[in-house]
This record gives C-alpha cells, sequence and structure tokens, in this order.
C-alpha cells in the first residue's frame, strides 16, 4: 500500500490521538503509515473537520507525472493540477504602498463612490449562487461514481435540476436505504457526460455552496476528467465550515443534526435536489456565510 505522510500545527490532542490509530508520528506534527485510499480519504475528512483553525497538509502516492499529490487545509499554500502535474499555489507578496506616491480619490469620494455603487454589489451578490449535492456509490472519489446530481440555482428567481446518472454496477444494500436509489433507477438514468454536460450549463460561473462541499467537488472533478472536461473554476462555499464556526460544541455535525438545531424539523432525504434545498434553507439561517453573501 501507498504510503501517506500527514503534518498537522496547532491541531487539537484529540486529533493527533485519533491519527496515531492509523499513523506513526515520526517527529511533531508529522505522521506518516501505510493504508488504503478509503482510509485516507476518511483520515483526511476527521483532519479537516477537527482541526479548526490549524493548519493541515496530506502527500500521498498518486498516478501522476511526479507520482504524488497532496491536499491542504487552511494554508495559504494550495496545488493546482498543470497537464497531470500538481503545482504549488503561492499567494502574491502585496508591496507596501508609499504614502508620497498615493494617487487617485480622495477619501471622500471614495466613501460617496462605495454608496453608490456598494448596495448593487450586496444586491448582486446574494441573489447569484448555486446550492449543490450529489449522491454516490461510496466515499471514494477514485473509484466510487455520482449516481445522482441536484442543484438549486438562486439569480433572479428559483431554478432546479435534478438527474440520476446511469450506473451498471451493483449498489450496496446502505446506498439502497439510505437513498431509496436502487439499480433500476440507475439503468435508466442518464449518460453521465450529457449529465455533467448539463450540470456545467446550470451552474454557469456562479459561486458555489454545499454541505462539506468537497466531497461533492472531488467526485464531479474526478467525473469531469473521465469524460475530458476541465475541473471546476467556480469559488465554492462549504456550508459546514460556516456551522463549525458558529455551533463551536455540537455532537456532531451531520446534516440532520445541524438542521435540527438551526429549527428546520425535517427529515434529511438523502436525494440530491431534497438535500439541495435543506441546504438553501440552512443558508439562510448560517448568519456568518448568509452575510458574506450579501
Amino acid at each position: 500500500m501507498p504510503l501517506t505522510v500527514i503534518t498537522l500545527k496547532n491541531s487539537p490532542p484529540s486529533l493527533r490521538g485519533d491519527l496515531t490509530k492509523w499513523m506513526q508520528e515520526i517527529s511533531t506534527g508529522v505522521y506518516v503509515g501505510n493504508f488504503n485510499t478509503k482510509v485516507r480519504e476518511e483520515l483526511w475528512k476527521r483532519v479537516v473537520d477537527s482541526i479548526g483553525t490549524g493548519e493541515a497538509t496530506m502527500t500521498f502516492a498518486y498516478r501522476n507525472e511526479i507520482g504524488y499529490n497532496f491536499e491542504t487545509h487552511n494554508s495559504d499554500r494550495t496545488s493546482t493540477d498543470y497537464d497531470g502535474i500538481p503545482l504549488v499555489l503561492m499567494p502574491a507578496k502585496k508591496e507596501k504602498e508609499d504614502p508620497e506616491k498615493k494617487h487617485g480619490f480622495s477619501k471622500a469620494a471614495k466613501i460617496r463612490k462605495a454608496k453608490i455603487f456598494g448596495g448593487a454589489k450586496k444586491k448582486d451578490a446574494i441573489q447569484n449562487f448555486v446550492v449543490i449535492d450529489t449522491e454516490t456509490t461510496g466515499l471514494d472519489y477514485l473509484n466510487d461514481r455520482i449516481i445522482e446530481i441536484g442543484a438549486v440555482k438562486k439569480t433572479d428567481g428559483t431554478q432546479r435540476y435534478s438527474c440520476v446518472i446511469k450506473y451498471d454496477g451493483n449498489l450496496n444494500e446502505t446506498i439502497k436505504n439510505l437513498t431509496g436509489i436502487n439499480e433500476d433507477d440507475l439503468k435508466n438514468g442518464k449518460e453521465e457526460k450529457f449529465a455533467i454536460e448539463e450540470f456545467l450549463k446550470f451552474i454557469g460561473t456562479y459561486p458555489i455552496i454545499g454541505y462539506n462541499i468537497d466531497f461533492d467537488i472531488k467526485f464531479l472533478n474526478q467525473a469531469l476528467q473521465r469524460n475530458g472536461f476541465a475541473p471546476i473554476k467556480n469559488k465554492t462555499y462549504d456550508l459546514m465550515k460556516y456551522v463549525k464556526q458558529e455551533k463551536l460544541f455540537l455532537e456532531n455535525y451531520k446534516l440532520q443534526t445541524v438542521i435540527k438545531e438551526y429549527g428546520i424539523d425535517e427529515k434529511v432525504p438523502h436525494r440530491a435536489l431534497g438535500d439541495a434545498e435543506i441546504c438553501l434553507r440552512l443558508l439562510e439561517k448560517v448568519k456568518k456565510l448568509r452575510d458574506l453573501l450579501k
């Protein structure tokens, strides 16, 4: 099995304890282990969910030009794919402006312009975004498949997109019981390439919001790559991240637990469009994200 390395900064002791069940801490905050892709993805999800304001990086074996890939969380460095090679993106350093060389509008003029244009900008921002959700055959985006996509687009009005994707394999009983989707539904679904094309047209360039959205984006990008499309470049917002900032001490952060905490008395249907609809309702109650979109 391939080697995985996880490094942590400012992490809670409980997270470090969880990692040592699977990995060896060879130096402070540096963990090394050998395990399969499913375990790796679950461990990384645990890291992202638990590290809070800390920083994490995971490096793992990958079939590309250089033989490895990496993930970052709460880091100023991120990865981007360039023809199969993961490159490191670092933010450009802003040069301090020389007070003697300042030009342009006065402070008063800038305030007037902000009042004129600020309102329109806020209105556009809150009205233009897409909430998405996917249902999949499992948790491993490299080997499992998307079986359903749902999305709600908020622009001048509300538009919805939903489709079941054709899949010829067998679903495990857990997925069947959770979603209510069966093999007959999937045999009559849309071809993956056609469904992905429809979805891309629906979301356009609007910001995308989802609950634990990294999960959905990884599956979507894998499907895009499989069908010869470029990865999604839209700005994304993880609803779960903002919930965790507001609700620090929930028993867990499953969507069902969270919506109950916010006074939404419904059962999560575990169908893509239904879950996207619930996330839209939740979004309207999560102040930190709601204010950001305004």
